[in-house]
């Protein structure tokens, strides 16, 4: 193989990998333990930083996310329109006769260099919901395969250079609720074991309080039942106008610790006068 041929080999490889069609990179799901990456419309992705090296001034980062089934739809549809942002507006996006993909933009080209971490950062996918802007970051098919590509695209809408497709992602489906198993079969073994625990618990807490309540109910002192009255104690005196009679404040549980006051006691006797 002579030096033109070497030549002219090196040339279209780099022609092919600038393009994309070699670029090895793939949109991956984020490693980040705390979020749930897959839902039923929504998918966490790695942000693609060190993704394009080249110098681009202008040029933005874009996401193509879509049906599985569209990648070969737009890979044609990009590499023949010179502007590929109009594709496919996301509100009609998922339609029955649409073309199953949309296009969103994740920022510039120096937002993302080769000195930051990439299991850091994070792009949710689908995050605005059933939104109505042609190139928001609306929900997706629940339950759908969907796929994603990177692409680097210039102020003039052309595409420059693009990442591989992910792999296949599955969407979470929602189960019909007439469906689920709601009996005892339905449940695992450990859900089992912590109803059964938790209601013992609450049995035992039950007659723990049950008891608690007869004990101060029926408590005795010197073999009575104990009462209000006879636990108040109060000693007896007299007035002026109860003398001679019986006393009605006496409290007999204190009578025999005072001692036996009268009238007749303290007041002056008859006949006698004091000078």
């Amino acid at each position: 193989m002579n030096t033109k041929t070497v030549i002219r080999l090196m040339s279209m490889l780099s022609i092919w990998m600038w393009t994309g069609e070699g670029f090895f990179f793939r949109p991956q799901l984020t490693t980040n333990p705390y979020l749930a990456s897959v839902t039923t419309n929504t998918v966490i992705l790695q942000q693609p930083y060190c993704v394009f090296d080249q110098q681009c001034s202008g040029c933005d980062v874009w996401l193509v996310s879509g049906l599985c089934s569209a990648t070969g739809t737009f890979d044609a549809l990009a590499g023949s329109t010179p502007n590929c942002l109009g594709l496919s507006p996301y509100p009609t996006a998922f339609h029955p006769s649409s073309r199953n993909f949309f296009l969103t933009k994740i920022g510039p080209l120096s937002h993302f260099p080769c000195n930051q971490s990439t299991t850091d950062h994070y792009f949710v996918v689908g995050a605005e919901g059933s939104c109505h802007v042609s190139h928001c970051n609306g929900a997706l098919p629940a339950g759908a395969d969907v796929c994603f590509k990177y692409l680097l695209i210039n102020a003039n809408g052309t595409l420059v250079n693009s990442s591989d497709w992910s792999n296949n992602i599955t969407l979470v489906q929602l189960l019909n609720c007439n469906t689920i198993n709601t009996g005892l079969s339905g449940r695992s073994g450990a859900m089992c074991v912590i109803t059964t625990l938790l209601c013992v618990a609450l049995a035992l807490l039950l007659l723990f309080g049950l008891l608690t309540l007869c004990l101060k109910c029926c408590c005795k002192k010197d073999g009575k039942q104990i009462s209000v009255m006879n636990s108040i104690r109060i000693p007896r005196y007299d007035t002026h106008n109860l003398k001679e009679r019986v006393h009605p404040y006496d409290n007999p549980s204190y009578q025999s610790d005072v001692k036996n006051y009268s009238t007749s006691d303290t007041l002056p006797k008859a006949g006698t006068r004091k000078l």
